[in-house]
């Protein structure tokens, strides 16, 4: 099962798609054209299910896609792949560019991949892959603590908080004290359930040995925030996986609720109904399982977006 570090990582680019392409152009120095309209395509590789005998599953952490803002200065959007690995995985080398062959097929547009390793050991390896092609050439954009920025500044993360928490998510791993604080007020700033579910994934990066110095530098208040936050993330974790069918506790009728958004987002998506921004915060902050299922049940059938969330 994937860690809540890992997991983490992917809420951040879930939840704010649009950073993940931001990094591409200010990180990697990718050109691309001014785009809009990002949305999460977690549906377009699922339909590729093993056969056959075959045990694999050809299941990226994340697909993210954008549109060109203006048609008249580009020919196409752009589609990004975000891998999340905490381990050297030699399969893994050449699932990738499945992942990557297959999206860009679907999509018809440039694909890149951002490949966030949670160590140094899996951040040389990634590194080194390209070299391994013949004739070597660059296979990944690794995105790790030696070339993502520290955030150390209170007022750049209230102004761009996922950046921050990503921040914090990647330095904080290494006992980066400046960066993790900065990154942990920034999550307990939320006001919905993103302040639990980036504060939890936050804690669990931290060092053994430093997390007890880092809570502890922390206010009472956000101390006792920050442990409601791992209370509600572990009862979310659980009720992910058997609030479907069960509603006994507040964690499983989250993880019920959680799970019914993720059913309508990849409905939604396999239909090709995208969704905005704002789409997506009102699917996030609906807590009306009725409401949700209603969503779902129409978002079948539905000709528009309109349609299916009305």
């Amino acid at each position: 099962m994937p860690s809540s570090h890992h997991q983490g990582l992917i809420w951040i680019f879930r939840d704010h798609p649009r950073l993940a392409f931001e990094l591409l152009e200010s990180i990697f120095g990718v050109a691309l054209p001014s785009l809009t309209a990002f949305t999460e395509r977690r549906g377009e590789l699922d339909r590729f299910i093993p056969c056959l005998g075959d045990t694999g599953e050809l299941r990226p952490d994340l697909a993210l896609s954008a549109e060109v803002a203006h048609p008249r200065d580009a020919s196409e959007g752009a589609a990004l792949l975000v891998e999340v690995q905490g381990r050297v995985d030699r399969h893994k080398r050449f699932r990738l560019w499945v992942y990557w062959a297959l999206l860009a097929e679907r999509l018809e547009r440039a694909t890149s991949v951002l490949f966030i390793p949670l160590n140094d050991t899996v951040a040389r390896w990634a590194r080194s892959l390209g070299q391994l092609e013949r004739p070597p050439r660059e296979a990944l954009l690794v995105l790790d603590r030696q070339n993502m920025p520290r955030v150390v500044s209170d007022t750049v993360a209230r102004a761009r908080p996922h950046y921050a928490i990503l921040s914090a998510m990647i330095h904080g791993a290494h006992g980066d004290e400046e960066v993790f604080m900065v990154g942990m007020r920034a999550a307990l700033a939320f006001a919905d359930q993103r302040r639990w579910r980036y504060a939890s994934s936050l804690a669990s990066v931290l060092p053994h040995e430093d997390r007890a110095r880092l809570i502890g530098a922390l206010t009472m208040q956000q101390r006792y925030e920050l442990t409601e936050a791992e209370r509600k993330s572990g009862a979310f974790h659980d009720g992910h996986l058997e609030g479907l069918n069960l509603g006994l506790s507040q964690g499983l009728a989250q993880g019920k609720l959680e799970g019914a958004r993720e059913v309508l987002r990849t409905i939604l998506e396999l239909r090709g109904l995208p969704t905005d921004e704002r789409t997506r915060a009102r699917i996030r902050d609906c807590t009306e399982l009725e409401v949700l299922e209603r969503w779902i049940a129409q978002a079948k059938t539905a000709s528009s977006l309109d349609r299916a969330l009305g």
